[in-house]
């Protein structure tokens, strides 16, 4: 009978069962690496204060529908046209917020002009891409309309309270 005599760190066998651990561990960092660079955004913690916002926005949309705004929003490439069905004594200019449904960073807010009596043109910083919850708002924060659309947009979307 012939025994082995090349010691333990000469074996295959235990590096193997020491590579497995490694690896997992490997990964292990690598996910925890990832986590970091992509960390979510913070939860407010004062909900009361969030209750009292939330009831304000409200009453905003209810103003909206209380003066009878009705619109419709087209974004094609970097512009956006929103187009009021009647004139309802609309200021020059009118707020555009544009809020990404899962990514922060990617939230911008732009001014639309007039032009011409029912719609409002305005020029985006860039060509967005994804899912949007828009609100429009005029200058003095009156009254809100909002929609959550999909850009690029091949038809105009209807704004809603």
């Amino acid at each position: 009978m012939q025994t082995d005599t090349k010691p333990w760190y000469k074996q295959l066998w235990p590096w193997i069962l020491i590579l497995l651990p490694a690896i997992a561990f490997a990964r292990g960092g690598w996910a925890f690496y990832i986590m970091m660079q992509n960390q979510p955004e913070m939860v407010v913690d004062d909900y009361y204060r969030e209750g009292r916002t939330i009831n304000n926005r409200l009453e905003k949309y209810r103003e909206a529908a209380l003066r009878n705004l009705e619109a419709h929003v087209l974004v094609i490439g970097n512009r956006a046209v929103v187009r009021f069905a009647e004139n309802a004594v609309l200021d020059e200019t009118i707020h555009l917020d544009f809020h990404h449904t899962t990514l922060g960073a990617n939230d911008f807010k732009v001014e639309a002009s007039r032009s011409g009596e029912l719609l409002y043109v305005a020029t985006l910083p860039h060509t967005p891409r994804g899912r949007f919850r828009l609100v429009v708002s005029d200058d003095s924060q009156e009254w809100r309309l909002r929609v959550t659309l999909d850009v690029p947009a091949e038809q105009e979307v209807k704004l809603g309270y």
